[in-house]
């Protein structure tokens, strides 16, 4: 098999580990390739370089931010090309949150997650994109977005995922709803006040928290779920159903399965989509008509067996 590896290391542990699995493959007579990135794009650029070199297999070793990056690089080469069949994708989790990756029930072991890249079950995986730029796990905005854009390089690489929730009882402090008009089509899904909301082809975000907690990875669906305005302690309330995902049916939470959305704000608002930042008025999610094989263990979240 061909398979290239695009690696942001967070350790230089997790880098030797990688390197060791590499050496493995290649003793088993797999052709493989690595990549260190050294900027942003870097991962993108190599993922689409990848696939003109025939790989069969493409590797985003890294966070949420790295898979996204080659995510979009495969796309660009299928765009290029008019290839409708993607090189199959895996992941190696080296990121703080790792939300797609544990959504996949990838192991955190950078070897053990190697092994699964080649010899796990391929799985197909929708695409969804926001204002053009492909994304495959969530992109959400408000207190939630807020607190993740916040949360410093310094404080994720101490503390890990903890550091989201540190950063977001600090938001809680000035929780400040946004306002926005969010639309699929011709119907007004809310137009008002709203804390968070979250488009989502897959389940989890912000380092375990399921606010798209229905969504399915191949139905073809974004998943939408808006938080409306509420008090502190209504908040403080739901909070935990929200970290479940036990919130679909509570009176303030409008959830909905949709081909498209719009959201238009009154003022800027900074959204993530797979835990990168952008900054808008107007966001435009859509399925995109092409899917992606990704690899896994066992059937993942959101996923038809």
């Amino acid at each position: 098999m061909h398979l290239e590896i695009v690696i942001n290391p967070s350790t230089p542990a997790a880098a030797e580990a990688i390197r060791r699995g590499v050496e493995s493959l290649r003793e088993a007579g797999h052709t493989v390739r690595g990549h260190l990135t050294f900027e942003a794009g870097d991962a993108r650029r190599f993922a689409a370089e990848a696939a003109v070199r025939g790989a069969e297999l493409v590797v985003a070793a890294g966070g949420d931010g790295t898979i996204n990056e080659v995510v979009n690089g495969l796309n660009d080469w299928a765009d290029a090309g008019g290839h409708d069949e993607l090189p199959r994708l895996a992941v190696i989790p080296l990121g703080t949150a790792n939300d797609f990756a544990g959504g996949l029930r990838v192991p955190r072991d950078p070897e053990e997650a190697l092994a699964v890249a080649v010899e796990g079950t391929g799985y197909p995986v929708d695409l969804a994109a926001m204002n053009g730029h492909c994304f495959l796990n969530v992109s959400s905005g408000g207190f939630g977005a807020e607190a993740t854009d916040e949360a410093s390089d310094e404080l994720k690489r101490m503390l890990g995922p903890i550091a989201y929730l540190i950063t977001g009882v600090r938001k809680f402090v000035t929780l400040t709803p946004c306002r926005a008009c969010f639309t699929s089509g011709r119907e007004v899904l809310h137009d008002g006040d709203f804390l968070i909301f979250a488009v989502g082809n897959a389940r989890r975000t912000g380092g375990g928290v399921r606010l798209t907690s229905e969504a399915d990875l191949s139905d073809g669906l974004l998943d939408v779920c808006i938080v409306e305005a509420m008090t502190h302690m209504e908040f403080v309330r739901i909070a935990p159903q929200l970290r479940a995902g036990n919130h679909v049916e509570h009176e303030k939470v409008v959830y909905r399965q949709v081909r498209s959305v719009t959201v238009e704000a009154e003022v800027e608002l900074s959204v993530n989509v797979d835990g990168e930042p952008v900054s808008a008025r107007r966001f435009e999610y859509r399925m995109l008509p092409r899917q992606i094989t990704v690899m896994a263990p066992g059937p993942p979240d959101g996923a038809d067996g």
